[in-house]
Formats: structure tokens, C-alpha cells, sequence
């Protein structure tokens, strides 16, 4: 093993491929506040969903995300929010993250740049569509740090997190075996995926899922940390 700042990778590890909402940015704050704020500003009264149920589903696209968020207001609070509703909440949704300028998250940069020092590559791949992530790191000051940016959209036929395909097709675009690779999530769908890859995968408390779940998730996850 090596060290890269605060973590430690294989001494093979040729690039890191990072994930994006909950790892490289904290996009958990916003939705922590604006999901219970649209829903309350589309029913006319006070819809409060568990910050833990919007933790344990940040890790979805948008799309899905918010389809489990308009079942759990149904079920639970009787509401029923129209398709149209749906639509209009979700586009607002989606333009607030592409305004927002989310803050880099904790030891992010020093690991990226220890990285480089070694020659490692850095990777950004995220379930969310390529232009949406190019645009959410320039607006963080961090798109430059990376070798290449991979969305959901890069093929048509890409299946989702926790499939393997996304880290597959990196792996494939850097030219790198899959033991030469790195992946640094924060949910249970991201390291499983990784793992799937067949690449080495950390877990990280600071998005979607706590530590003790990473933990628990081993067989995926070959190290956990609380922070970077």
C-alpha cells in the first residue's frame, strides 16, 4: 500500500475514480433543505421527510430519486402530487443544483493532488449526465483536476449504479485493468458497483450512507473512512 494524503490505495493503483454528489461535492446539504421546501410550497402545508430517508436515497439519480420521494409523501401523508406537479418540482430541483456552487469536500483536493504527484490519473464518474457534472466542478473550481469526466450518459445502454458498468467503461477509456483502479463512494449502490468492477473501492461516511453501513457492506468495501 501507498499513501495519497489522508487514505491509503494499492501500490498498483494507476487511477482514482472518484464519485461526485456526497465525495467530491457536498450536494447532501442542499437537498437536506430543498426537498421538504418544494414539497411543503407544491401540497400548501408542512411536508417533512426523515433527513435519514433523503440520506439513504441521495445516491439515486435525479429522476429516481424523487419518484421514491413522491411514492413516500403519497404512503405517508396521503398526498397525492399530479404528474404535472411532479414535473414542475423536479425542474425546479434540477435548476437550483445547476446554479449552485457546492463546496469541495473535506481533504478532497489534497488527496487529488497527492495522486498526481505519483502519476495516478483522477477520474470523476457520476450517475448524473456528463454536461451536468462539468458544470457543478468548474462552478467548484476542480474540473481541471481531472484526466476525464464520465456521466451516465456516455452510452445509451449504460446501466445504473450499482451495475458496474459506468466504472467499466472508465477503466476501459483510461486504458487501465480493473486492479490498477481505485473507486472512492459514499452509498452502498456506489461500492458495490465498484467492487462489481472488480476494482480496489473505499467507502466514505460523508454523503449517502454512514460508516457503520459501509462497514457492514465489507464485501464491497475494502476500506472505510469516517472523513478524509
Amino acid at each position: 500500500m501507498k499513501t495519497l494524503s489522508t487514505i491509503k490505495v494499492p501500490r498498483q493503483t494507476k487511477a482514482i475514480l472518484w464519485d461526485m454528489d456526497g465525495v467530491l461535492v457536498d450536494s447532501l446539504s442542499l437537498d437536506l433543505w430543498v426537498v421538504n421546501e418544494l414539497l411543503a410550497k407544491c401540497a400548501g402545508k408542512e411536508v417533512t421527510l426523515p433527513r435519514g430517508f433523503i440520506r439513504s436515497i441521495f445516491a439515486f439519480d435525479i429522476p429516481k430519486f424523487w419518484e421514491l420521494i413522491f411514492e413516500r409523501v403519497k404512503k405517508e401523508f396521503n398526498i397525492p402530487i399530479s404528474a404535472i406537479e411532479q414535473k414542475s418540482i423536479v425542474k425546479t430541483y434540477t435548476a437550483l443544483r445547476q446554479k449552485s456552487r457546492f463546496p469541495v469536500g473535506a481533504g478532497v483536493e489534497s488527496i487529488i493532488e497527492a495522486a498526481k504527484r505519483q502519476g495516478i490519473k483522477n477520474a470523476a464518474v457520476s450517475n448524473n449526465p456528463r454536461q451536468e457534472v462539468e458544470e457543478i466542478l468548474e462552478r467548484a473550481g476542480i474540473l481541471e483536476k481531472f484526466d476525464i469526466v464520465v456521466g451516465n450518459d456516455a452510452l445509451s445502454d449504460m446501466k445504473r449504479k450499482p451495475a458496474p458498468d459506468i466504472y467499466l467503461y472508465t477503466l476501459l477509456k483510461l486504458g487501465i485493468s480493473s486492479n490498477e483502479a481505485v473507486v472512492i463512494e459514499d452509498s452502498v449502490t456506489g461500492v458495490e458497483a465498484g467492487k462489481r468492477a472488480g476494482c480496489y473501492v473505499i467507502g466514505v461516511a460523508s454523503g449517502g450512507t454512514s460508516l457503520e453501513v459501509l462497514q457492514d457492506y465489507s464485501q464491497y468495501c475494502n476500506k472505510a473512512y469516517e472523513n478524509f
